[in-house]
């Protein structure tokens, strides 16, 4: 659902938009809440993740600045995939799934009661960079969503250690 920017959208619009733009990106609301953390957000963490719970089930309005921070995760997700359309898996013998992105090593490991750990890395090292620990996630479908994302991200945190030395 697309809103037009002269019109003044209703809570529920707004609520629907933001339920289908964390679906869309696979993130839960305490993924946002470490993504809006690790850029600055210093609000106190148990009140913020109540906000966003709230925001959900429509209990309070979205903000203006969380649909823009949501929009945004949105439209970077969008890029990546328009990248890498056709990323390649192949399958290990202890059945997880690899692919690389730009150098970058992304693994998608089976784990207990059918869940996945997503993890990447700079390179196929020990020694190479690699966040500092993977994503739990129910599916498959979403780890593989979730892939492109973690590898920017994981980018980002390298190019940041690079500065900060």
């Amino acid at each position: 659902m697309t809103i037009m920017l002269s019109e003044k959208p209703t809570d529920e619009q707004l609520r629907v938009q933001f339920v289908k733009a964390l679906e869309e990106i696979s993130f839960t609301p305490g993924e946002l809440l470490k993504w809006m953390s690790v850029r600055g957000d210093y609000r106190d963490g148990s009140a913020s993740i109540r906000s966003i719970q709230r925001m959900l089930a429509g209990e309070t309005r979205v903000s203006g600045t969380m649909m823009v921070l949501v929009n945004m995760l949105v439209r970077q997700h969008r890029r990546l995939k328009a990248r890498y359309p056709d990323l390649v898996w192949s399958v290990t013998e202890h059945g997880t799934y690899t692919t690389q992105v730009d150098g970058w090593h992304v693994y998608i490991s089976p784990q207990t009661k059918g869940r996945w750990v997503l993890s990447c890395s700079s390179g196929p090292s020990r020694d190479d960079y690699s966040p500092p620990f993977g994503r739990w996630l129910d599916a498959l479908a979403e780890a593989q969503n979730k892939a492109l994302m973690s590898v920017e991200e994981g980018m980002a945190d390298l190019a940041e250690l690079k500065v900060d030395l």
